[in-house]
């Protein structure tokens, strides 16, 4: 009957517990780790933006988020198992050091280190145990910025809209299972992210028209939509050149500099 009752009351706490629950998973460094912050590389129009397990492929230590643009930034993270397999080829056994990542704990600070947010964003990804002495790896892309973490960060609207930059820095924790029923948490990565108004826009010296009170103006320049591929996510840390992204006031040019507006206005 303690058996029975002890499975009852587990069960409870775990479903009160909810997202709660998942902060206080193992703190396990040597299974599930962050490796990098991938580079998005660029595409041509009608593609999205590919990212493999790859350990060599490109990454970025630091990011930018360009809210004339984009009001949120949604880096893809590689994420590593260092779990050794349990598969015995010898015998009936089930693998369970595959880790199904639920999730990212995420803190945000100012540059000097005071903290203007946490949250909790779910995201999954599946990443098998390591093969040999190489660690199996996998990508996530999650949020880590949001829109209510700028706005609530009354520096950095100001030196945005002053036509500067304000530095944040993320500090993020992804949680989740192994198929054998052990709940892991990685190491938290650190990654700082620059946000500004129009500087990842591209304007060439022939952008310029004089007889307008815009400048640079995209648009007035008659300028034809270049066909060189572009970011896969435009606003985040690769420049558009400002004929790819027409629909947005600020590639036209047709807003003062000094002015921030929401992406996509008009």
């Amino acid at each position: 009957m303690k058996r029975v009752w002890g499975h009852i009351v587990a069960k409870v706490t775990l479903l009160a517990g909810g997202v709660v629950a998942f902060g206080a998973c193992k703190h396990d460094d040597s299974t599930l780790f962050v490796q990098d912050v991938l580079a998005a590389q660029p595409v041509t129009q009608g593609e999205e933006c590919s990212f493999t397990s790859d350990p060599t492929q490109p990454f970025i230590s630091s990011g930018v988020l360009d809210i004339a643009l984009r009001q949120q930034y949604s880096p893809t993270f590689l994420i590593g198992n260092q779990a050794e397999p349990e598969v015995n080829s010898q015998q009936l056994q089930t693998e369970t050091n595959i880790i199904t990542v639920q999730g990212a704990i995420v803190r945000v600070t100012n540059s000097a280190g005071v903290q203007v947010n946490r949250f909790t964003r779910l995201a999954t990804a599946t990443v098998y145990p390591s093969s040999g002495s190489v660690p199996g790896y996998a990508p996530i892309t999650v949020t880590i910025l949001d829109s209510a973490t700028l706005m609530d960060d009354a520096v950095l609207e100001a030196n945005v809209a002053g036509g500067g930059t304000s530095r944040l820095v993320t500090y993020v924790t992804f949680f989740g299972q192994t198929t054998g029923g052990t709940s892991v948490q990685s190491n938290e990565f650190e990654f700082p992210v620059d946000v500004c108004f129009g500087c990842l826009i591209g304007f060439s010296a022939t952008d310029d028209n004089p007889l307008s009170a815009f400048q640079p103006n995209c648009l007035l320049a008659g300028a034809t939509a270049s066909s060189a591929p572009s970011p896969c996510i435009p606003g985040q840390d690769f420049t558009i050149d400002c004929s790819q992204c027409q629909g947005i006031a600020a590639c036209r040019g047709a807003v003062p500099a000094g002015t921030v507006v929401d992406a996509g206005a008009d």
